[in-house]
C-alpha cells in the first residue's frame, strides 16, 4: 500500500510538467525597436541626435590631400561639357620640359604641380573663374595641415642633428638582482 502511494504521488507530481503554463501577459502597447536596458526610449533617443549632431559636425569630406587646392565634381563636369576644361592627366617629365621651356607651369595639371585648379598659384596665369558649387565646396574643406606627400619639414627627435641617447638598463641575474 505504501509503494502505491508513493508512486501515485511521484506520477502526479511530474505530470504537472506536461501540462500547459499559463497564458503569456499580453502588451497593450507595441514594444518594437531597441532601447538598451536601463534607458527610457525617450534618454536613447536624445543620446541618438546628440550623436548624429556629432557626427554631421565633422565634415568627413574635408580630409584628405591637403597640398593642392581642389573643385568640385559638379563644377568639373559642367565645364567639361561646355568645353571650358579638359580631364588632367598627369603629365611624364614635366620638370624637365618645365626647365627646357617646352611647356609653361600652368600647362601642369594642378594635383601634379601641388598648386590650385584656378592658377591661383602660378604668377602670370591666367586665372580660371569659379562657380557657386566650387565656392560651396570650398566653404566646406577646411585644411588640416596633414603632410600627405611627405614634403613638409619634420620636427623632433628623428630630425638631423637632434640626440636621442637613451640609457641601456642594468644586467641583473636572473632578472631578480
Amino acid at each position: 500500500m505504501k509503494l502505491v502511494v508513493v508512486l501515485s504521488v511521484i506520477l502526479l507530481g511530474s505530470s504537472s510538467a506536461f501540462c500547459p503554463l499559463a497564458a503569456p501577459k499580453q502588451l497593450t502597447k507595441l514594444q518594437m525597436g531597441y532601447v538598451p536596458d536601463g534607458m527610457s526610449p525617450e534618454q536613447w533617443r536624445k543620446m541618438k541626435d546628440k550623436e548624429k549632431q556629432n557626427k554631421e559636425s565633422k565634415k568627413f569630406g574635408a580630409f584628405g590631400p591637403q597640398t593642392f587646392k581642389s573643385r568640385s565634381l559638379q563644377s568639373f563636369q559642367k565645364d567639361l561639357e561646355k568645353g571650358k576644361t579638359g580631364h588632367l592627366m598627369p603629365m611624364f617629365n614635366a620638370k624637365e620640359k618645365l626647365k627646357k621651356g617646352q611647356i609653361k607651369q600652368e600647362d601642369i595639371p594642378y594635383m601634379q604641380r601641388g598648386g590650385a585648379w584656378d592658377n591661383s598659384d602660378v604668377k602670370g596665369a591666367k586665372k580660371k573663374a569659379w562657380r557657386s558649387a566650387d565656392k560651396k565646396y570650398n566653404a566646406n574643406a577646411k585644411p588640416f595641415g596633414v603632410d600627405w606627400t611627405g614634403g613638409n619639414q619634420r620636427k623632433g627627435p628623428s630630425q638631423p642633428g637632434a640626440t636621442n641617447k637613451q640609457t641601456p638598463p642594468k644586467k641583473k641575474t636572473f632578472g631578480f638582482f
